[in-house]
């Protein structure tokens, strides 16, 4: 079955508690819970945000690969605390780092599919002002630790059979590494 995962998160921006979220979805065996993959994509994604990021809540659901009206709400809970990036450099709100993995498939002009995240982080471990506003490329103190990250929340922090796909259950080749890009990219939160 194919499952939903969503971790809400608040920062604070132009004096305003700004929600945003990541959505991840996951191949899920039977023998895993839908409280295994919530904690595991939680405790992944704290360890990567800053401490002005504070978690707010995650939801799991599916099937996502059927039907709409076949999916339900399999768990949503409260989450209180910040991440656990305690020092660096606050990235600009509004700026994302960009998580990618290589889909092995091709679109209609023979052009590569990439399965996406956008991550505000909240604060930039290891880096310089310059990088936090997209100025400059990010260095690898920088995007290292996010691509441990995202290779934890591919396989749902080592969770037997959880591995992630795309909403429709498409997933990824065996080996497939995250890769994050250079700069920061613009992605504004929803309003």
């Amino acid at each position: 079955m194919i499952v939903g995962v969503s971790v809400t998160k608040s920062t604070l921006w132009r004096g305003i508690n700004e929600e945003f979220s990541n959505v991840y979805h996951y191949d899920a065996a039977a023998d895993t819970t839908s409280q295994q993959i919530a904690d595991s994509v939680v405790a992944a994604e704290r360890a990567l945000h800053g401490s002005n990021v504070t978690f707010k809540g995650v939801k799991v659901w599916g099937p996502t690969d059927g039907p709409k009206e076949q999916s339900v709400m399999l768990l949503q809970q409260t989450l209180t605390g910040n991440g656990s990036q305690l020092s660096g450099v606050p990235t600009a709100k509004e700026l994302a780092i960009v998580v990618q993995w290589d889909t092995g498939r091709k679109n209609s002009r023979g052009g590569r599919i990439f399965l996406r995240k956008y991550i505000h982080l909240g604060m930039m471990s290891g880096g310089t002002e310059d990088m936090a506003k997209g100025n400059t490329a990010m260095v690898a103190a920088v995007t290292d630790p996010v691509v441990t990250y995202a290779n934890k929340v591919k396989n749902a922090v080592g969770i037997s059979g959880a591995n992630i796909t795309d909403k429709k259950g498409r997933g990824l080749p065996l080996g497939t590494a995250a890769q994050v890009l250079p700069h920061m990219h613009t992605r504004q939160f929803r309003r």
